[in-house]
């Protein structure tokens, strides 16, 4: 009875800390791969999903679309349902947490409880949560720890394994990050059950033959190679410097979760004593003190979970560089293993710790947690206020490109103008601040300089709205002629199927 009681609770709780949510709308990516991506749009598109890597651009995530798509069909595009679902699955995670947590330390499910709610309501969690196209992250997590809840509960036989095979598949099919399941559920069988470890991978290995053919046959072999992005646009060895930052920006988020911010592409250049060698000696320290203490307790939970937190964040290191420096929802899946070696220790010396003391602290955590928690549901009300609060606490490119857009969508040009080129000076090489810079100066009559930035875009990018733009500013300056020969010798060409392009090759021809 009391586990239910526990379930409730969480139930009750994250519906608190999450209310304010339900009322954001569509914001960032979810504006590219929702509400202007036709092939979510309607579910006879469902079989292309698994098909191709179009619906996600350049990610291959099919169950991820499937959702997407049947979401979109029932709520008629509108963002409730969507936040809806997101909150659900985090509700759904954590509840999943506790029954983990409980595996472990069975006699102190209070311990598993509390543990499970610092995971609900971690700020560093709501980007997790409140960023409709990052439902990927709850998504893969669900059915990876669903799958691991099975391996540790259930009878090891072939039938079993099969099962928790599939629901890592799943994790894997909704997001590339899925195979780190794979790694973790070897390192419990490893621990708790190695006479089964061979079964185990030959039967994921039958998976990801299957997966990974698939991906071949449809051409989707990497997940993001455009160099658009910073850490993109480095050398390894530069990677390789940024990653003591990178660590230390999740550890420091963990216990610490103050100014989150989205679009972080922040670097290390060069070895420095702040971004460098300071992160590099408190990294050492803390993985020293975390190998310390699994030689002095010689727990296999501790020494697992050490594992879980490490295979969690390796794939977020920058080794193949990803379209940011660091994410504060890479961080979901690793959160769990530094949970459980704090609940390892907690079970250890629970009878050496005053209760009232320890309740308290954990109650005055999990307060100021839930609270930041809803600040951050409310900087996630719409992308005006969004990406003022995060421009302030990181400098990205695409932040204030975004930050342009929001502030031109509300009539704000002047302040739009500034932000945009801002923009273009920290990225230079990017198609879509130029154009949009373009329409700045489109919107104040200098349609010159709109033609210049508009033809800057397209020869960056191939960008269509920047064609459209082109076009469009051309025939404004009368300049008919080259808007046609334009339109035949390139737009048209590049661009058969654009329908604007199209309208206007229809209008020159008249004229």
């Amino acid at each position: 009875m009391k586990m239910r009681k526990y379930i409730f609770l969480i139930i009750f709780v994250g519906l608190l800390v999450y209310f304010s949510s339900f009322f954001n709308g569509f914001l960032w990516d979810d504006e590219e791969f929702i509400v202007n991506n036709p092939a979510v749009h309607s579910l006879k598109n469902i079989p292309l999903s698994f098909k191709s890597s179009a619906v996600n651009g350049s990610y291959y995530r099919p169950v991820m679309s499937l959702i997407t798509t049947t979401m979109y069909a029932i709520s008629g595009g509108h963002p409730w349902l969507f936040r809806l679902f997101q909150v659900g699955v985090h509700l759904v995670n954590s509840i999943l947490i506790f029954l983990l947590f409980c595996q472990f330390f069975p006699m102190e499910k209070l311990v598993s409880f509390l543990l499970s709610l610092v995971f609900l309501v971690h700020p560093i969690n709501s980007e997790a949560v409140s960023f409709i196209s990052a439902t990927q992250e709850t998504l893969f997590f669900l059915f990876g720890v669903s799958g691991l809840l099975f391996l540790i509960k259930r009878k090891k036989d072939l039938k079993n394994l099969f099962l928790v095979s599939a629901l890592i598949f799943l994790s894997l099919l909704t997001k590339e990050t899925g195979i780190v399941f794979f790694i973790i559920a070897a390192g419990y069988l490893y621990y708790y059950n190695r006479k089964d470890l061979l079964n185990f991978i030959v039967i994921n290995n039958l998976f990801f033959f299957v997966y990974f053919l698939q991906r071949l046959v449809i051409g989707a072999t990497y997940v993001q190679g455009k160099g658009l992005f910073p850490i993109m646009r480095v050398s390894f060895v530069q990677r390789l410097l940024t990653i003591p930052k990178i660590i230390l920006f999740y550890l420091e988020k963990f216990f610490f979760p103050g100014k989150l911010a989205i679009a972080q592409h922040w670097l290390v250049l060069s070895p420095n004593l702040a971004d460098f060698y300071l992160p590099l000696l408190i990294d050492l320290l803390f993985f020293f003190l975390l190998i310390f203490v699994a030689l002095k307790i010689k727990d296999k939970g501790f020494n697992f979970f050490f594992f879980w937190f490490l295979s969690g964040l390796l794939p977020h290191l920058q080794i193949i560089p990803l379209n940011m420096t660091v994410a504060e929802r890479w961080l979901y899946l690793p959160m769990v293993g530094l949970l459980g070696m704090i609940g390892v220790i907690l079970k250890r010396e629970l009878d050496r710790i005053p209760k009232r003391l320890a309740l308290t602290l954990i109650i005055v955590i999990l307060v100021l947690f839930s609270l930041r928690t809803i600040a951050r549901n409310f900087d996630w009300r719409n992308e005006l206020s969004l990406f003022s609060y995060d421009a302030k606490r990181t400098i990205s490119f695409d932040l204030e490109n975004n930050l342009g857009v929001a502030l031109f969508r509300s009539g704000k040009i002047q302040e739009a103008e500034k932000h945009f080129k801002k923009s273009t000076e920290l990225a230079p090489y990017w198609w879509v601040n130029w154009n949009n810079l373009g329409v700045i100066y489109e919107r104040k009559g200098r349609l010159a300089e709109a033609e210049k930035l508009y033809k800057k875009a397209i020869d960056q990018g191939e960008y269509y709205l920047a064609y459209e733009n082109y076009v469009g500013v051309l025939i404004k300056e009368k300049k008919l002629k080259e808007a046609k020969e334009f339109l035949e010798k390139e737009g048209l060409i590049k661009l058969p199927n654009n329908e604007k392009l199209k309208m206007f090759y229809h209008y020159l021809l008249q004229n």
